[in-house]
């Protein structure tokens, strides 16, 4: 594998499209509960993401690595991993609301086959969970929103690396469902740096948004800037819901 390049940058993106799914919020009806589940620990969850095991309803996942150039670096998106679980379905007249969380995870396994001197870059993990609500209504309009981040950084292998910062935002753009108007929510906060091994949580509090068009859009991202011995370089990972852009 080739060395790491001094400001090389990686971007881990994953998008996902749930493109069966509508809006409204629960009316006063009786609510009918279609489907429950415990949510798996991370060990079952992390093992599901190196199966590839996702739940059908959502569509359209990319996940890449990105160099500063924008190109895809094919050998790192190869240790880049995810797994979607449906935790519980109801429906309140015509509508039917679902739950999901979404785990997101670079680099899990197969590190001891990679030169740890020539890979500095990789010798920590970002892992992201992002909890959401999918709301449809007559199989035509879809809302969401993220009820729940959770963000962590794990050491690896010390080998030379140091970290200068972390960032952990999140972000919701498009169409609110109470009263239709813009929604443009932003929560960002720099670590300097992040603990290995601390979970960090945020509770949005934007509103549930449209996604059947191709503006709205949320999502989470960690931002990591780090310096592996003489070369340094930034690491994202993404996890959105939507066909829209957020501006990072």
């Amino acid at each position: 594998m080739k060395k790491l390049l001094s400001r090389m940058v990686f971007t881990l993106t994953l998008v996902v499209s749930t493109l069966s799914f509508g809006h409204g919020y629960a009316a006063e009806k009786q609510e009918k509960l279609l489907y429950k589940a415990e949510m798996k620990s991370e060990k079952e969850l992390r093992k599901d993401a190196l199966a590839g095991k996702k739940d059908y309803d959502f569509k359209k996942i990319k996940i890449q690595l990105r160099d500063e150039k924008g190109n895809v670096v094919k050998d790192l998106t190869e240790h880049s991993y995810y797994t979607v679980q449906k935790l519980k379905e109801t429906q309140v007249g015509q509508q039917v609301i679902s739950d999901y969380v979404v785990y997101a995870v670079s680099d899990p396994s197969d590190y001891d086959q990679r030169d740890r001197d020539n890979n500095s870059g990789l010798n920590f993990q970002q892992t992201v969970w992002m909890w959401t609500s999918i709301i449809k209504q007559n199989g035509i309009d879809m809302w969401g929103k993220a009820t729940r981040y959770e963000a962590r950084w794990d050491l690896l292998d010390r080998n030379g690396l140091t970290i200068q910062s972390g960032e952990f935002n999140a972000k919701a753009i498009g169409k609110g469902k109470s009263n239709n108007q813009n929604v443009n929510y932003s929560d960002s906060k720099p670590y300097y740096p992040p603990v290995w091994g601390q979970s960090y949580v945020k509770n949005p509090t934007a509103d549930y948004i449209r996604l059947d068009d191709s503006i709205g859009a949320f999502g989470a991202r960690l931002k990591t800037s780090y310096t592996a011995r003489s070369s340094t370089g930034t690491l994202y990972s993404t996890v959105m819901v939507g066909n829209g852009s957020i501006p990072w």
